[in-house]
């Protein structure tokens, strides 16, 4: 739909589902930043300035996303999304060589607080810089509603491919596809038969009995809560925050305990996230009392198609992740429940995420900020080890930034570090309702609980539970 934009005609597009999510997320708190993704991408090698710059400008040419902006009309209040033509930037450098590494990650982990103006704004920051131990690439800061953490990757592998392409003449990439089309496609769902067989299968989800809320601190939460309500069988429990404030804490899984869990999930064909949810899931049983119904926030990134894989935005859909798993199950007899449950998650992850805890929430009557999940979880396979030949005897850093705020209040990431394809967890936490400490408990024991279920397949829940 065409919108005259300070003067200027646009096209103009709604924002999609997976948008709205984070628009709802800045409707709930104080500051904008909560959006903000802060990345580093550093190489430990000389890098020509000024062809990355010529790298970074081809690249985000490219991407559409890059490019988007929201549009609030001033008469109906409704949000639009445009994309702005290419205009070659000037992207600044800054020299934090001098600095101790832990001062300038500091530095950039402020720069990942500033907001952005949301509604009319540049949507997007990239500074090149020079980092210790003489490692150079560049920052880069983005909100939310114009990438996930996917195409954050995506994007990353296009620079770098971009760059040693003009650099050392390797081949150029193959082109991003477009964003617009992807949002046009979006568009299309509503009222399709897709839509509908999604439909069926939430609200024959939603029709269940009710889940059971596990917390990852164990019962007490959900135990104070039916005390203030006088309500002993209360099944929901209830994470708010008052700002949003929060962090990250890291993990770094070795090389070689990265590999044993690869190793199971290809002898006995089980995806990865399944055996790392398979751990969290029972560690959650394990901290309340040996519960078999538990359910986990898990969060979708939806590009099963090649238009998808390379468009960029944001296309992640969150839904329960709800399994019912006696603890007289094999760990295998557990994994292949959790991934016929998450299997038809994605099959049918198109709907709509606000919808479906809006529904939730009619049919159960839990107050806002109410939920049946305490921890939310998403694995990210991709590395960028796999991108050009030029870059396997560099070593390479990778870093994400914390914004000082954070949309949920326990959110783990499994991503492979782009150094040397180990596993490191990221663990996003809202500081009001979590500490570093029960982080540091949680990951040792899902750590056991993981090492022990792919040592022991064959053993029940149960004997895994009483072996950490």
């Amino acid at each position: 739909m065409e919108k005259i934009i300070g003067g200027i005609k646009r096209d103009c597009y709604p924002l999609t589902p997976a948008q709205m999510v984070h628009i709802y997320t800045l409707s709930l708190s104080p500051t904008h930043e909560i959006v903000n993704i802060g990345t580093g991408q550093y190489l430990r090698t000389e890098l020509n300035v000024s062809v990355l710059r010529e790298a970074l400008n081809r690249a985000v040419e490219r991407c559409e996303s890059m490019r988007m902006r929201i549009w609030r009309d001033p008469e109906t209040g409704e949000l639009w999304q445009y994309i702005m033509p290419y205009e070659n930037r000037c992207f600044e450098y800054y020299d934090f060589s001098g600095l101790t590494e832990e001062k300038a990650h500091s530095i950039l982990d402020r720069w990942t607080s500033q907001p952005f103006d949301t509604y009319g704004g540049e949507l997007s920051r990239i500074v090149i810089v020079s980092m210790p131990g003489g490692y150079n690439g560049y920052y880069f800061n983005v909100h939310h509603c114009c990438m996930d953490s996917s195409s954050v990757i995506t994007f990353t592998r296009d620079v770098m491919d971009i760059y040693c392409h003009l650099m050392y003449d390797l081949p150029y990439p193959k082109p991003m596809t477009s964003y617009i089309e992807s949002v046009k496609r979006d568009m299309e769902y509503e009222g399709s038969k897709k839509q509908k067989r999604d439909t069926e299968f939430w609200h024959n989800i939603l029709a269940q009995p009710e889940p059971m809320y596990t917390d990852y601190t164990g019962l007490g939460r959900l135990i104070q809560l039916r005390r203030e309500n006088n309500n002993p069988e209360q099944r929901w429990g209830v994470l708010n925050t008052k700002t949003g404030a929060g962090s990250t804490v890291t993990y770094d899984l070795s090389v070689e305990s990265t590999n044993k869990i690869l190793k199971f999930a290809e002898q006995y064909n089980i995806p990865v996230s399944v055996v790392i949810l398979h751990a969290i899931r029972t560690v959650l049983s394990k901290f309340n009392n040996n519960e078999t119904d538990v359910t986990v926030k898990d969060f979708v990134s939806r590009r099963s198609t090649i238009l998808n894989k390379r468009c960029g935005g944001v296309r992640m859909h969150c839904f329960d992740l709800r399994t019912i798993i006696e603890l007289d199950k094999t760990v295998l007899e557990s994994m292949s429940i959790i991934n016929k449950a998450q299997q038809e998650l994605f099959l049918h992850a198109d709907y709509h995420t606000l919808k479906f805890y809006g529904e939730q929430r009619a049919i159960h009557g839990y107050p806002q900020g109410g939920c049946y999940q305490s921890v939310s979880f998403t694995y990210q396979n991709a590395t960028l080890r796999n991108l050009v030949p030029y870059l396997k005897e560099i070593p390479v850093k990778s870093r994400w930034y914390s914004s000082g705020r954070q949309p949920q209040p326990l959110y783990i990431t499994a991503m492979h570090r782009f150094g040397d394809g180990g596993l490191t967890f990221h663990f996003g936490y809202q500081s009001d309702l979590v500490t570093p400490q029960e982080i540091e408990f949680l990951y040792y024991f899902t750590g056991r609980v993981l090492f022990r279920s792919i040592e022991n397949p064959y053993k029940t829940v149960q004997e895994i539970i009483d072996m950490t």
